[in-house]
């Protein structure tokens, strides 16, 4: 953060320090905590797809209301883009009032559903002396990760720990898996979806339960409706004392994108073919669109790798679509430039089907789920591999002449 903005956040907390009055040994019977579970709708964003979750302390006595956000980082701190690229972004807990909060959703049209918490004050109390302590923690940190450690399992982690006794959640579908909850937020947008289904791998596609599930937004929402706090006095109650939207939704106007992920591969397959046709029936190969395909997966490739090989995101290293999207494309294109200028024939249709083939082995023996567009890749690059041996055969056994069709 910039210096001032470093005074700002210190200003902030001292004063919110002193405005909610949280601590055990004050609370009395003039006090009154009331501590909410926000959860603000999804966004167009990729990185609002999945929406978010906040919590709200009022303090009906002094007037004072914020909301503590475990989801801020510094965009100013050195190396922020390697870093976030390696999976290696600390975040830490945001305060703000709660009206400035709420006007940055209302503004994108992003409603936000307020769970009032079912606490004693002793335990409300608990909670925000907690959240105080993350926040006025100088450089106080997390190691972020999207599936395990975000800013709703935060919350959760810390309402749970603050009641008297402990808290049951609801049965869970064990049939869920990170993957078919990504789709179900990622699909409003396929581009987003895609991108996401071409890095992750095997571990989102293997079932999870509640505790993992939480680690949507929405879901956690869900879990806590059905929630009961079981007392250490044998008392039960429900952990939501009652549900309401404090921002209201705004349905979303237009469409993200004008063409799909789908039809474009579509349109690719089609183009493919084309070109397939053309080249057995002028036997001649079309080199330039096969250094194109192999430039474009090879690109493609470096990002899937370097995610595989290096990062610390979750999942991205059981990704086995490495076996078709890697840097090999890339690293033989020089070669079959230099050789396709000499007239030499080159290896290409013999490398690319066999990674193709070495991804479907993969795809058979892990289990992972891939997007029908991956697999519409493999059709592409085995048509390709195929049409190039056809006519390279063609041209071989073809007559000197310069039109096989011309008349002796």
């Amino acid at each position: 953060m910039k210096p001032v903005a470093r005074f700002l956040a210190a200003l902030c907390f001292g004063l919110l320090s002193v405005a909610v009055g949280a601590r055990a040994a004050e609370a009395g019977p003039s006090d009154s905590l009331r501590v909410s579970l926000l959860t603000c709708e999804p966004g167009r964003a990729i990185y609002e797809l999945y929406g978010h979750t906040a919590i709200r302390v009022e303090n009906l006595r002094t007037g004072a209301d914020w909301v503590f956000n475990y989801g801020v980082f510094d965009f100013d701190k050195p190396h922020f883009v390697w870093r976030f690229a390696l999976g290696r972004t600390d975040y830490t807990v945001g305060v703000a009032p709660f009206d400035r909060f709420a006007h940055a959703y209302a503004r994108d049209g992003r409603g936000i559903k307020a769970q009032t918490l079912n606490l004693t004050q002793t335990e409300a109390a608990r909670l925000v002396q907690a959240l105080e302590g993350d926040a006025l923690q100088p450089g106080w940190t997390y190691r972020y990760n999207f599936l395990y450690d975000n800013c709703t399992t935060r919350a959760v982690d810390q309402i749970a720990r603050c009641v008297e006794g402990r808290v049951e959640w609801p049965a869970a579908d064990t049939t869920l898996t990170f993957r078919r909850i990504i789709h179900q937020f990622a699909d409003a947008n396929a581009w987003d979806r895609l991108m996401q289904d071409l890095v992750l791998g095997t571990e989102v596609d293997a079932p999870i339960g509640l505790r993992q599930q939480m680690f949507s937004p929405v879901y956690a929402s869900r879990f806590f409706d059905g929630a009961v706090v079981a007392g250490s006095d044998g008392s039960r109650r429900p952990l939501v004392a009652r549900s309401e939207w404090v921002v209201p939704s705004v349905p979303p106007v237009g469409h993200p994108y004008l063409i799909g992920p789908l039809a474009v591969f579509v349109l690719l397959v089609v183009l493919t073919a084309g070109v397939c046709l053309w080249e057995q029936r002028h036997r001649r190969v079309c080199r330039l669109f096969d250094d194109l395909l192999l430039l474009l997966q090879g690109l493609a490739g470096c990002i899937v790798a370097f995610l595989f090989f290096l990062s610390e995101h979750p999942a991205v290293g059981s990704n086995w679509l490495v076996l078709l999207l890697n840097p090999l494309p890339l690293i033989y294109l020089p070669w079959k430039l230099w050789r396709d200028r000499r007239g030499l024939p080159a290896a290409y249709p013999q490398a690319e089907g066999l990674l193709v083939l070495l991804f479907l082995a993969g795809a058979a023996v892990t289990g992972q789920k891939f997007p029908a567009e991956v697999y519409l890749l493999a059709l592409i690059l085995l048509m390709r591999s195929g049409s190039v041996l056809l006519a390279a055969r063609g041209v071989k056994h073809a007559p000197k002449a310069s039109s096989p069709l011309r008349r002796p």
